[in-house]
């Protein structure tokens, strides 16, 4: 038997493949619950400990494309088949044309390239597919890594609401980033797949 050619697949870059989310692919999620800096960062705020029935509700929610509506949640695999993190497109106001998304690559596989390349592939099918306009996102002020993130990117910084978010003791800044399809097309081109 052949391997089939996946270097024209749409949801494969050069490092990863986004797949749809399973249920036991939440275990990883539950374990990385104990990365409780990251958890700060991603959602501003000490969130209470996950447990099995949150993970049975999630489960329920978002995996197999269950809730397209709400969420669109992937998982991130390397192209051996590792799981390495997900993916998501959220606030989708389809008036507007406007969206969000959130990532998460777990401890061992960070820094790697592997939420620049989801995140780009996720951009295009938002861009393409869905027929949205602006991707929106914000990160505490001190999250260097995503700082870092949205500019390699290609997002614009947009502006700063001050003192929103009350964790760890004290208030921190959002810093708002953005970029339009016609940003993504200048830095990315228009690759028909």
């Amino acid at each position: 038997m052949t391997t089939p050619d996946m270097s024209k697949y749409y949801w494969q870059g050069k490092l990863i493949r986004l797949r749809e989310m399973r249920e036991e692919d939440l275990d990883l999620w539950l374990e990385e619950d104990e990365d409780s800096a990251s958890i700060r960062t991603l959602n501003p705020g000490m969130a209470l400990p996950k447990t099995i029935k949150n993970k049975d509700a999630f489960a329920e929610d978002f995996c197999y494309f269950n809730s397209l509506e709400k969420r669109i949640f992937f998982s991130i695999e390397t192209l051996s088949g590792e799981l390495v993190g997900g993916i998501n497109i959220n606030s989708i106001d389809r008036t507007h044309g406007t969206f969000g998304t959130g990532t998460r690559i777990y401890r061992e596989f960070r820094h790697k390239g592997y939420a620049l390349e989801a995140k780009i592939i996720v951009l295009r099918y938002a861009f393409y597919e869905l027929r949205l306009h602006k991707f929106n996102a914000k990160c505490l002020e001190t999250n260097e890594d995503i700082l870092k993130h949205q500019l390699a990117l290609g997002c614009k910084e947009e502006g700063r609401e001050r003192e929103s978010i009350y964790t760890n003791g004290r208030y921190y800044d959002w810093i708002l980033f953005g970029m339009t399809k016609d940003e993504y097309e200048e830095k990315y081109g228009v690759e028909e797949i």
